[in-house]
């Protein structure tokens, strides 16, 4: 037990050390990065966009969390690889084959939750909050603020998206069915929406946005799965029949 502690501490150590040398590139490119990251708010704001901070040292800590997000964000693959190196010597040679592409998905699935709410959300979003705005009230979003909402709503959208992930683990531990998640449909659907709800602000526009593709990913998991199962059986079938050999 010692021994596999050393070795997870190790690889996290590892994992920290490659953490904090992004943090510092990113950090050299904050500036740059926050302009990427706020382009769709400021796209909405219209030809003169204006955020401001309102605390002396506000800028400074957002680009702090600006270059945290992104060090996070582009090394959290590595994460991936040295936790998946720690647990597959425990995995039999089959379980080895399953699981290997599911990390991969799983990682692509991930950072396009976070393009499509970068690419898709976010500028409709803004563009219809924002129009709100008149002569007697103009819109002026904080550096603050606006970090915070973009943080969470790439990582709400990133994890949202590895729904499929979750829900073939389970059904191939046996904890759920397929049969079971069909029958309860309507249950599940109804716990997609309360998800997207706490995962989003408080408005209907977004929590839509992110509990359709998470219906739609429920949808395909289960067609997906079918697919699989069918794969399966002759694997099966072919080794029982070797075996009776």
């Amino acid at each position: 037990m010692i021994s596999h502690l050393v070795e997870l501490r190790n690889r996290l150590l590892r994992y920290m050390l490659i953490l904090i040398v992004s943090f510092m590139l990113c950090f050299w490119q904050a500036d740059a990065l926050f302009s990427w990251l706020s382009e769709p708010l400021r796209a909405a704001l219209g030809p003169h966009p204006i955020m401001v901070f309102i605390a002396p040292h506000e800028a400074f800590f957002t680009y702090l969390r600006v270059s945290m997000f992104f060090g996070f964000f582009m090394t959290f693959p590595w994460l991936l690889s040295e936790l998946w190196a720690f647990i597959v010597p425990g995995l039999y040679e089959q379980e080895r084959r399953m699981f290997t592409p599911l990390l991969l998905v799983g990682g692509m699935l991930f950072y396009g939750g976070g393009f499509f709410a970068y690419y898709g959300v976010f500028p409709f979003a803004f563009k219809f909050f924002f129009g709100f705005a008149t002569d007697q009230i103009a819109a002026m979003p904080s550096l603050k603020e606006s970090l915070t909402l973009f943080m969470r709503m790439l990582f709400a959208f990133g994890l949202a998206f590895e729904l499929p992930m979750a829900l073939l683990l389970l059904m191939h531990f046996g904890i759920v069915t397929a049969q079971q998640l069909k029958e309860n449909r309507g249950y599940v659907i109804l716990i997609v929406f309360i998800a997207a709800a706490i995962l989003t602000p408080p408005d209907v526009i977004t929590q839509a946005m992110l509990a359709l593709p998470m219906w739609i990913l429920f949808e395909l998991t289960l067609v997906a799965q079918r697919f699989m199962k069918q794969d399966e059986a002759p694997a099966h079938t072919t080794t029982s029949k070797n075996s009776s050999g």
